[in-house]
This record gives structure tokens, sequence and C-alpha cells, in this order.
């Protein structure tokens, strides 16, 4: 009996499975043999579930940046409005994650004129790594920012290069243009 219950475990590894050579001795499974190919599949097994409960977690992520984003717009953002003319709508990954989108809208043309100087220079920095990133200068284009009179209600952008991926998303970042110096902006 146990001879034909062996054959059949063998068979089935052998035929179904794939596995091209199974240990025996004469027509006998031992512990060891079934425990080879287990081997092989539980680690696979675990993978998997690992792979959904990390999928599973990051779901919620998108909307935690979301929400910190807009508490920091609530709390922070009528600062800039009466100082600097603007109101920030934040900082956003472009370019498969190479770039960074700084966002803004001119509340008032004359407080936000400094900002849209050519003299004024841009920079982001990571508050994690420190990593202190510019805005790229194309060679055809030019720096990858606007830089106008400022007209109310119109909103503006710069982009800042993000080397290497650096910066990721949740992240909080500091952008300084100028004088100008905005801390604890939420990537999103």
């Amino acid at each position: 009996m146990a001879c034909r219950w062996s054959n059949r475990i063998d068979v089935f590894l052998t035929e179904r499975l794939g596995f091209a050579r199974i240990l025996r001795r004469q027509h006998e499974v031992t512990i060891r043999q079934m425990n080879a190919p287990l081997k092989k599949i539980i680690p696979l097994a675990m993978a998997c579930l690992l792979g959904f409960a990390t999928m599973s977690c990051g779901a919620a992520e998108p909307e935690d940046r979301h929400a910190l984003a807009h508490a920091w717009q609530v709390r922070r953002g009528p600062y800039f409005e009466r100082a600097w003319g603007i109101d920030i709508v934040g900082v956003r990954l472009t370019s498969s994650n190479w770039m960074l989108e700084f966002k803004y809208r001119v509340v008032d043309p004359k407080k936000a004129k400094s900002l849209l100087a050519r003299n004024a220079k841009p920079y982001l920095t990571d508050e994690a790594s420190g990593a202190k990133l510019a805005v790229p200068a194309m060679e055809n284009i030019g720096e990858l920012r606007q830089a106008a009179e400022p007209v109310e209600g119109r909103t503006y952008y710069i982009i800042f290069g993000n080397a290497s991926r650096i910066v990721k998303a949740g992240n909080r970042v500091i952008v300084d243009i100028g004088a100008l110096h905005a801390d604890g902006l939420i990537v999103e």
C-alpha cells in the first residue's frame, strides 16, 4: 500500500508540477523527499502573500498625501496670500518621477512680481535627504519656469529636475524662490 501511494506522489510531482527528478529509495517517499519540493513552493507562496499585503497597504497612501497637502494649504496658505500674493497649488511628480512641478496661482500681481523675476533663482530641497534641486535649463528653450509679468488669477509653474528620483511622493520639501521660503510642502 505504501509503495502504491509513493508512486502516485512521484507521478503527480513529475508530471503535474514539472519536477524533473525526485529522490526515492525503493519506491518509498521519505519526509526529506516530500519537503524538498515544499522548500521551493513555500517561499514563493509567502512572496505572493507579502506582495498582496503590500499592495493593499499602499492603496491608502495617495489619499493620505492629498489630505496632508490640503491641510498644509489650509494652515499655511493664508500667509503666502498676504505676504507674497500667491496661492500655492502644490508640488507633484511629473515625467515618470524625473521632475517635480511646483504650481502657484497669483492673487496679488504687485506682491508676486518678485517671484517671476529672472534673477530670482528657485530651488527645491528635500527635507529627508537634504538634496537641493534646481530648475533645469534646456539649450533651445531655457529654464523650465515662467518669467513674465504676473496676471491675477493665472496659475504659474516651475519645473525642478529630480535626478536619480531622489524625491518621492509623500516627501516633504522646501521651495525657495529668491526671498520666498515655503517649507513642509507635501509632494503629491
